[in-house]
């Protein structure tokens, strides 16, 4: 599986977020192979994660691993490669994981600044690496990311992933498809931004007007591959609103299912103001999710992108599918739901891994026919 891994600072987690900040806080315990030479990387993971194991080759690190394996306990939850990549050394190193019972479903991470873009669809094409990124990006927080990629191994199996799921893991929908769907997202997403200023100029100063605060609700939300990105809409709600959800859980449309996975959605939410009303009503205030289109974040149809407190309860087994796809403005969802305005969350996320399995560009014009408003549906995540 490939995907990008999006900073996290403390400067973008909100209130909304306590509940990954505090699971982060947990999954710091976790532990990490380190494979490389660069003392500033393994300072870092040192000093962020409860222990960090550092070799500087594939061979010592294969040393280390029968140490493991012999002491049966105290294994790491992700292995980092920090080298550069020797192809027959590094598919050798894969094979030999393959053969170490639990290693074989922990997450394999390779340095982006380690490979050239050859090397890097390389490894994508083998399926050779389970993410590669950048550790070059200050204040990332790579907790959410293991947890899921944790999850995804064992589900999918040792560095391969089941038929049904393996086109969305590595992206190996139809090239044409994946192409067609991105110069779709980009030409419409900018042509309705541009058309749309005007719009966008009137709901900043209507907002204004009414109540204190940002024109924008900035929030994190969590995409194909658990990729988390800041969601743009426009700010529905007083300020604070965020600070008032456990107030609320007794509105709450959805109740927590039995796996623990848990939709907000509050009917009549005393938060929102009344500029927030006309703007939901009519599906205005999505209109800045067409920037998060635009930069690639989300495409116009997918799977909605999940707030981090309800993405977490979705990593289980049998959810996580969910995130094989493309997040989306529009999608199944939003379209079922007209027929079955009380549908359940567990429902809902059928319908997510349902568009998971099928996606494709034709398939997405077909949605986007049978919704009125695609691009802008009414939503009150």
């Amino acid at each position: 599986m490939f995907s990008e891994t999006y900073p996290i600072t403390k400067s973008w987690l909100r209130e909304d977020d306590i509940n990954f900040t505090n699971s982060t806080a947990t999954l710091r315990k976790f532990t990490a192979l380190y494979i490389g030479r660069e003392t500033s990387f393994q300072m870092y993971f040192s000093a962020n994660y409860k222990n960090t194991n550092k070799v500087d080759d594939l061979e010592s690190a294969k040393i280390l691993i029968e140490n493991f394996v012999s002491a049966e306990n105290n294994l790491p939850d992700v292995i980092l490669v920090d080298i550069p990549l020797d192809p027959k050394q590094y598919k050798g190193f894969c094979n030999y994981l393959r053969q170490k019972g639990q290693f074989a479903t922990l997450p394999l991470l390779y340095n982006k600044q380690r490979l050239n873009s050859e090397e890097i669809s390389y490894l994508i094409k083998s399926e050779m690496v389970d993410d590669i990124i950048d550790l070059s990006e200050n204040g990332i927080d790579y907790a959410g990311k293991i947890a899921f990629l944790k999850k995804i191994k064992k589900f999918s199996g040792p560095l391969q992933v089941n038929k049904t799921t393996r086109a969305a893991l590595v992206d190996k929908k139809s090239g044409l498809d994946m192409i067609s769907k991105r110069v779709f997202d980009i030409l419409i997403s900018s042509i309705l931004i541009i058309c749309c200023l005007p719009v966008f100029l009137l709901i900043a100063l209507a907002i204004k007007l009414e109540s204190r605060g940002p024109v924008f609700y900035t929030s994190l939300r969590a995409g194909k591959g658990f990729k988390i990105f800041p969601f743009y809409k426009f700010r529905t709600m007083e300020v604070d609103a965020d600070k008032k959800i456990d107030s609320l859980n007794h509105l709450n449309k959805y109740e927590k299912n039995d796996n623990g996975a848990k939709f907000l959605k509050i009917y009549n939410d005393p938060r929102v103001t009344r500029v927030g009303r006309l703007l939901r009503k009519t599906s205005l205030d999505e209109l800045p999710q067409l920037y998060n289109v635009l930069k690639g974040d989300m495409s116009l149809v997918g799977n909605r992108p999940l707030p981090i407190y309800e993405a977490t309860t979705l990593t289980t087994n049998e959810f996580a599918e969910r995130f094989m796809a493309p997040a989306g403005i529009t999608g199944l969802w939003q379209i079922k739901k007209k027929n079955n305005p009380d549908m359940s969350a567990e429902e809902r996320i059928n319908l997510d891994i349902s568009y998971a399995r099928s996606y494709s560009f034709l398939n997405d014009i077909k949605i986007i026919a049978k919704t009125p408003s695609a691009l802008f549906q009414k939503n009150h995540l």
